[in-house]
């Protein structure tokens, strides 16, 4: 799968994008907010996820690429529920690329997505304290549709966050 923007194509990862997956996921810094895991409590099967990805059904993970340059910007995907029409959204940006409109634009073009293959709604957890984060899906029309809280995977470090939504039809 394949998408275009103006500046970027997103495009389906696969087992060979496992490095910059887990370069960004695994940061102190671009990981900060994510629910994975700190680098030194990662688990085997974690650091394995990429294995057979290609065939894996329960989510959809993709790689932002810069068109001008190649350049592998981020990381974003949808785990839909297909009874619910639901989908769950999440994104991070390396952080050389943060702060240049491309989570805006890598989230616009995965809700086109996500609504051209039937799905009524999109969902995001953002920790609170994530103020870029939480500010993109304001300034895309989401809306907190309930306030909760996550564990950092393998760790007790724990974060208020919101649940945004967007329903797509």
């Amino acid at each position: 799968m394949k998408l275009e923007t103006e500046r970027l194509i997103i495009r389906s990862a696969t087992e060979h994008d496992s490095d910059f997956c887990l370069s960004i996921w695994l940061d102190e810094e671009m990981g900060k907010y994510l629910s994975d895991p700190p680098c030194n409590q990662a688990s085997e099967s974690y650091l394995n996820f990429a294995v057979d990805i290609e065939k894996d059904t329960s989510w959809m993970p993709f790689i932002a690429i810069r068109k001008d340059t190649m350049e592998l910007i981020g990381t974003c995907s949808l785990v839909p529920n297909y009874e619910t029409c639901i989908c769950d959204l999440g994104i991070c940006v390396h952080s050389c690329f943060q702060h240049q409109g491309y989570a805006t634009e890598i989230i616009r073009a995965l809700i086109k997505y996500a609504s051209m293959f039937g799905c009524l709604k999109l969902t995001a957890e953002v920790a609170k304290e994530n103020t870029a984060s939480n500010a993109v899906f304001c300034k895309l029309g989401f809306y907190v549709e309930k306030e909760t809280c996550f564990r950092k995977a393998n760790t007790e470090i724990e974060y208020d966050s919101y649940i945004y939504c967007l329903h797509l039809k």
